[in-house]
């Protein structure tokens, strides 16, 4: 070879190496100082069944809002629903990994914090009580078919159980496992409340022993036909099903709305019961996790900040929840028991889960001893 042309080939050689040192000596002093912007920060939504279609809309106007406001900032989030104590064990079992945490009702926040310190022994509770974001609510009520109950003019916990050891009526009733499903919990807790003339808050051991309110639980469920772990799913059942397979529920009374003037076999209304009823506040909570990064708790907190506007908690009132800020205005054309079976005025009152932790956790139990079993 020449000496001119090997000449030449050692400056392509160098001009090529000093080419890539510079590309990555860059690359580098833009990480420093942009840390890992531009790559996708991923987070996890668990959510309690029933609020699936509004969470379904407010989560496509958040990524539409956040892609115009952060182009430079890409996201992604899943959002999967579950019964709110699956959930819990899901993950306690290291199963699922959420961002956020949203079950049906606040009395589930509590069991976390205790099962999650049983099981890891930190003295950091996996979220903060105080914390929590609440926008929503929606109550407990009975679930039953407009043409059976102008027959039988159901009223209250006691006619379901009245309606239940009467053998001339053909009772099918459902409401979801207590164990599983935050509704479930709640029927059961108003049922007992309901034959002990214990306010709910106030219910002891001693309500839970007494045989003859055992006795009354058990008749109580003796119709019933199934005990699912997801709310909507129960609603989904009852609404396609129609009346032959299932005329009575425990179910939330955002799913009327849901399911009312569509169900096959007629139109489901809301009864509210008389002796009261109980609310599902639906608390959103950032987990304080280890596998939770400050970017995640960045796109955590900007999601929270979204739910809690004006605006996406109207969205929430045209699926049938009720605002917990009084100033926000009920919409009359979606709360109208005429065309949705779910009342504009809540005439009844709102009962409180038990104060006693250990009567709260025995609750289940009680429950396996009474239900159906056919």
């Amino acid at each position: 070879m020449n000496q001119p042309r090997k000449i030449k080939k050692q400056i392509k050689i160098k001009v090529v190496f000093f080419f890539i040192l510079g590309f990555l000596i860059g690359n580098f002093s833009a990480n420093l100082i942009l840390g890992d912007a531009g790559q996708k920060t991923h987070i996890t939504i668990i959510y309690s069944s029933e609020k699936a279609s509004w969470m379904t809309v407010a989560y496509s106007d958040f990524m539409n809002e956040w892609q115009n406001l952060h182009p430079g900032n890409p996201i992604s989030i899943d959002m999967h629903p579950y019964g709110s104590s699956d959930s819990i064990i899901s993950i306690l079992n290291n199963e699922i990994f959420p961002t956020i945490w949203s079950p049906a009702s606040s009395i589930w926040m509590s069991i976390l914090n205790k099962k999650w310190a049983d099981l890891t022994k930190s003295i950091d509770p996996i979220l903060n009580l105080s914390d929590a974001v609440k926008i929503i609510y929606s109550p407990i009520v009975i679930a039953t078919w407009e043409a059976f109950n102008h027959t039988y003019n159901i009223k209250s916990f006691a006619d379901v159980h009245d309606l239940s050891i009467n053998p001339n009526v053909n009772v099918r009733m459902a409401h979801t496992d207590p164990r599983l499903s935050n509704s479930g919990f709640m029927s059961v807790i108003m049922a007992l409340s309901a034959v002990s003339g214990t306010a709910s808050e106030n219910l002891s051991m001693t309500d839970l022993l007494n045989p003859a309110n055992q006795q009354w639980l058990r008749e109580f469920e003796s119709r019933a036909v199934l005990y699912g772990k997801s709310t909507g799913f129960l609603a989904r059942y009852m609404k396609s099903q129609g009346p032959s397979a299932l005329n009575i529920a425990f179910l939330y009374e955002n799913l009327i709305r849901d399911i009312s003037s569509t169900a096959t076999g007629g139109k489901i209304i809301a009864i509210y019961p008389e002796e009261g009823t109980l609310y599902s506040d639906h608390p959103f909570c950032i987990l304080n996790a280890d596998w939770i990064t400050p970017k995640q708790r960045t796109v955590a907190e900007a999601f929270l900040d979204f739910l809690n506007r004006n605006e996406t908690i109207e969205s929430a009132i045209q699926y049938g929840f009720r605002p917990i800020d009084l100033s926000i205005p009920l919409d009359p054309a979606v709360f109208n028991y005429e065309t949705n079976g779910i009342a504009f005025e809540l005439n009844i009152s709102e009962m409180r889960t038990p104060l006693d932790g250990d009567v709260l956790l025995k609750i289940p139990d009680l429950w396996l001893l009474c239900k159906a079993t056919a």
